[in-house]
């Protein structure tokens, strides 16, 4: 997977290079209510989302002067399906790895992070619905540019927001898992070019810990067409315009030497 191999790269790149003392990571734990939509098709999952996170910020590690940090989130757990019928607890997972460079010199008062960011979603919905239509097993991969910006206030308060911009996406879906005329078919990749998604949130330091509350939103346009033939019928598959909302709260510490 393209995507996911860029993604990797960097984080070996930054594993390897690391030859130098860098500040204790922060480890979080969290839960997300994720809700995802696809409104033309009347498609929606639902569901609480356990979240566990860390954050890594290397002394001395730059590029060009550029300060680096290594961000990551897992969320899992499982959503219910609405749609064509109803189908309860699909196992649904998503994956973000971030590297930003925090600024403060930039715009006064604020912490400026362009960065870029690579999303992996999983969806396992074998089986069938309440109505008996087929499900199947589907990933969702997303490279995206980034730009956030941080402002402390009050007493070791602070407001967050975030942009993205989708570079590239990826959706693979495993309709072979469906049977029938799909039996034939691999798994089938759609392209997708058009997306765009924000984050805004507030911490309040305590000590060692940081509580964090924040809503996310994600919108991603329709994908390009994938068409087969099977059995004399011709297919069109697409990955309909959808949108994914999220509210998280998440509890974080800093590790010490």
């Amino acid at each position: 997977m393209k995507q996911q191999s860029i993604a990797s790269c960097i984080f070996l790149a930054l594993v390897i290079s690391s030859q130098v003392h860098a500040e204790q990571p922060t480890l979080g734990i969290g839960l997300s209510k994720y809700a995802y939509r696809e409104p033309s098709l009347g498609v929606a999952h639902d569901g609480w989302l356990g979240i566990a996170q860390a954050k890594w910020a290397p002394d001395n590690l730059r590029i060009k002067n550029w300060p680096l940090t290594l961000s990551g989130q897992a969320t899992f757990g499982y959503a219910d399906y609405t749609g064509s019928g109803t189908m309860a607890n699909q196992p649904t997972s998503i994956y973000q790895l971030q590297l930003e460079s925090p600024h403060t010199e930039w715009v006064k008062g604020y912490q400026i992070s362009p960065g870029i960011g690579y999303r992996y979603l999983y969806n396992y919905a074998r089986g069938t619905t309440s109505t008996n239509y087929g499900g199947y097993r589907r990933t969702s991969e997303y490279l995206f540019a980034s730009l956030g910006a941080e402002r402390p206030f009050g007493d070791n308060w602070r407001a967050t927001a975030q942009g993205y911009y989708l570079l590239s996406g990826r959706q693979t879906s495993n309709l072979f898992d469906v049977g029938g005329d799909y039996a034939s078919q691999g798994p089938l990749q759609n392209t997708q070019r058009h997306g765009f998604g924000w984050k805004a949130g507030i911490c309040k330091t305590y000590q060692s810990l940081d509580f964090c509350s924040s809503y996310e939103y994600w919108q991603v346009g329709a994908s390009d067409n994938y068409t087969f033939v099977s059995n004399g019928s011709r297919y069109t598959i697409y990955e309909p315009t959808n949108n994914t909302k999220s509210f998280q709260f998440t509890v974080n510490y800093k590790l010490h030497e």
